[in-house]
């Protein structure tokens, strides 16, 4: 089983938008990847439940139902709702879970790493999406967090919450449990479950697709974009509609050169995600998913870490099908619910305003007013 070496360092920017890296907190002691052990898939699973699978390890949002092919439609960029509340409305809703899917809700924390430069990358998590899947509402949430936000890490005082999962793996309490403990105690929710995947698995997944169409709301030039090692690797992007290879996804998903920084930064994840599900039901991807599953797994076992059980991301990648498009809703924390301050050691985080946020939650993962009713 491999490990890999990572040096615990942060990133901050200045307000010039230049990427500048400074010593963590955590000090040197070298961290590791844990990668729990991997049955054969093949031997518990037939090729339709591994493509779940991994679909649930990219977004968890992958509908494996067949559609008519159509025309690309390039996916929609949330800019006008601040906090975010956009109902993803393009199919006629679907019959109701058949037996044997999950009949709880269900929260998922999908984590993204940073593994960038010559020592192997940090363990910060710089991609924090929150999944909350109600199989009897038949609903789906999509929230992002900010990853400057400035919380309590249980057992290590305050810090960005993408610092959660490297002070888990030093500590010996997990990275996964303690980004689901810190995440969960910050926005008042039980999460259940916690998944991270390497960027590089998110290109090879795109990839797999034949990349994403999206509507981009106004050029993107960085000339500070990171590159795989200690240098820049500049990013320009013009506006209108774009199809996007895995590589340029994850770079339109990462980049925070644009007027809303990381804000501006979560409302394009959410834009992936769901243009992801877009590309796999209007033109009937399943088949060739199938064909490549073997690759595909071999290409993202290494990259690929969870507490849920294969069974379990079997059921939940199912369930999560099964949910109409029009009761899929994607928000993030945003500057209505957040405030700039500057640290005393001097590091540019952001304050949740506890109020907005609560509120913010509030109208998420309420259920709606015919589930409310029939309680």
């Amino acid at each position: 089983m491999t490990r890999r070496t990572i040096s615990p360092i942060s990133e901050s920017r200045t307000c010039s938008g230049f990427w500048q890296k400074t010593p963590n907190k955590l000090g040197t002691p070298v961290l590791g990847i844990r990668l729990c052990p991997v049955p054969q898939i093949s031997e518990l699973y037939p090729a339709r439940a591994l493509v779940v699978v991994l679909l649930l390890g990219l977004l968890a949002l992958a509908a494996c139902r067949p559609a008519t092919p159509t025309p690309p439609t390039p996916t929609a960029y949330p800019v006008a709702l601040t906090p975010a509340i956009v109902v993803h409305d393009r199919h006629p809703p679907t019959p109701p879970p058949e037996p044997g899917s999950p009949s709880e809700a269900t929260t998922v924390l999908l984590l993204g790493t940073d593994r960038r430069g010559s020592g192997g990358g940090t363990n910060n998590t710089d991609t924090l999406l929150l999944f909350h899947l109600d199989p009897n509402a038949r609903r789906l949430v999509v929230l992002s967090i900010p990853r400057d936000l400035y919380v309590e890490i249980p057992g290590h005082g305050q810090d960005r919450v993408n610092a959660a999962y490297a002070w888990g793996e030093q500590d010996g309490t997990g990275g996964l449990a303690l980004a689901r403990q810190t995440v969960s105690a910050t926005l008042g929710l039980p999460v259940q479950h916690a998944a991270l995947l390497d960027f590089h698995a998110f290109v090879t997944l795109v990839d797999a697709i034949g990349g994403i169409d999206v509507n981009v709301p106004y050029a993107i030039a960085d000339p500070t974009y990171p590159d795989d090692g200690d240098g820049y690797d500049p990013f320009y992007l013009p506006a209108g509609p774009q199809h996007l290879d895995g590589t340029t996804a994850l770079k339109y998903a990462r980049t925070r050169f644009t007027p809303g920084g990381d804000f501006d930064r979560g409302a394009r994840q959410r834009q992936v995600v769901l243009a992801v599900r877009d590309r796999i039901t209007q033109f009937d991807l399943l088949p060739s998913l199938i064909a490549q599953s073997p690759q595909l797994w071999s290409a993202l076992q290494s990259a690929f870490e969870t507490g849920l059980t294969l069974g379990e991301m079997v059921d939940l990648a199912v369930a999560g099908s099964r949910i109409p498009a029009d009761q899929i809703v994607a928000a993030g924390i945003d500057q209505t619910c957040t405030y700039d301050w500057t640290t005393p050691a001097g590091a540019q985080v952001l304050l949740p305003n506890q109020a907005a946020v609560a509120a913010l939650i509030a109208r998420l993962f309420a259920p709606p007013p015919a589930a409310a009713s029939a309680q």
